[in-house]
């Protein structure tokens, strides 16, 4: 399958119902993995919007931390937060 939009759509869904078996820590972990993956939909719809890009890389670069460097992770998120201001 070469669908990246159903291929998130299957992973929100199946996310979701997973999530109650879960720890709770789960949740963040799941979201954060889905907005990886929209922000590379957008990115590669769009290559030249570089905030987008930039907002991936955020993500890529600790989306793999929550449960070994919870503060890191943390980190990532409201530097993830600061640049999705920039693109408002």
């Amino acid at each position: 399958m070469n669908n990246p939009e159903f291929e998130l759509l299957i992973y929100l869904i199946t996310s979701a119902r997973a999530l109650p078996e879960e720890p709770a820590s789960y949740g963040s972990i799941r979201l954060t993995e889905a907005a990886s993956r929209l922000c590379r939909i957008i990115c590669n719809n769009d290559p030249d919007n570089k905030t987008y890009c930039e907002l991936l890389n955020c993500i890529e670069a600790d989306k793999g931390k929550a449960l070994t460097e919870p503060e890191r992770f943390s980190a990532m998120l409201e530097k993830a937060s600061e640049i999705l201001v920039d693109c408002l």
